[in-house]
């Protein structure tokens, strides 16, 4: 089936939102009334990212504030990736966090047990995108899987792009890191572009995979997501990644538009 056949035939859109929907505090022009006009054509939607430093609500209020309609349970973080797999692999695991405030509340409402010292151990360790990070908890934290704890990652983004086009260390930073010091990697990272954030999507949203495309302007992560994964892969051209990128690397994506919205003129 052609690819553009395969997008009329979408029923449920999963959005990256920097680079694809916003950039920083700002809607990218072209993106006001682009949802409603989606829910108009009958089209579910869904926002995803990679960020766990921060909680649904976060996303929901900095959205709506750009005039995106979106509720908590239209919101995807890694973090959900990560507690959608714990609770199938160990129900309640005693984890130990590197991780910020909203990061660890959305871990502890989730069910699980949180630990806060070398006595106390745990399960897993687990490394999210943890700007409160201290070197005592790092430190904490290599002890344990030095000691054998298996650890696991929210996301593997290196960097993370923020205002003025400048990035700070992500959480992809921190899995080098830890290996450096205890030589071993996580068993698991659950964000885009690895089958755990495809499970979580499919599990919320109830659609099949032929029903599902994503959207985003990184290979490495958006794209990558959906090729990996059998879900439709539309590259877009208002962040990050550039035709030359497309040309130059090995990733390449189903669809390629020049702005999201374009999206509407392929739908029924």
């Amino acid at each position: 089936m052609d690819k553009f056949e395969r997008l009329k035939n979408i029923k449920c859109f999963l959005f990256d939102m920097d680079g694809t929907i916003n950039l920083g505090d700002e809607i990218i022009p072209g993106m006001e009334g682009f949802f409603d006009k989606l829910t108009a054509a009958g089209r579910k939607y869904y926002l995803l990212t990679n960020n766990s430093s921060r909680s649904h609500e976060h996303y929901v209020q900095k959205m709506n504030r750009l005039g995106v309609p979106v509720t908590r349970n239209e919101v995807l973080i890694s973090t959900d990736a990560f507690t959608n797999w714990m609770n199938k692999k160990k129900p309640g695991a005693k984890l130990f966090v590197l991780g910020t405030p909203q990061l660890l509340q959305i871990i502890e409402d989730a069910g699980f047990v949180l630990t806060n010292s070398l006595e106390e151990g745990a399960d897993y360790v687990v490394v999210g995108f943890d700007q409160t990070l201290t070197y005592e908890r790092l430190t904490i934290a290599c002890r344990l899987i030095d000691k054998g704890v298996p650890y696991v990652a929210t996301h593997p983004d290196v960097r993370c792009p923020i205002e003025g086009g400048e990035f700070i260390p992500d959480t992809g930073a921190m899995i080098e890191l830890i290996k450096t010091a205890t030589g071993k990697s996580p068993e698991v990272i659950c964000g885009k572009p690895f089958v755990h954030m495809v499970d979580v999507a499919l599990d919320k949203t109830g659609f099949k995979k032929e029903e599902i495309a994503m959207v985003g302007d990184r290979l490495a992560t958006d794209i990558a997501f959906g090729l990996n994964n059998d879900i439709l892969s539309i590259m877009v051209l208002t962040g990050e990644a550039s035709m030359e990128d497309v040309e130059n690397g090995n990733i390449k994506p189903d669809i390629i538009l020049p702005h999201a919205k374009e999206i509407l003129n392929y739908l029924d």
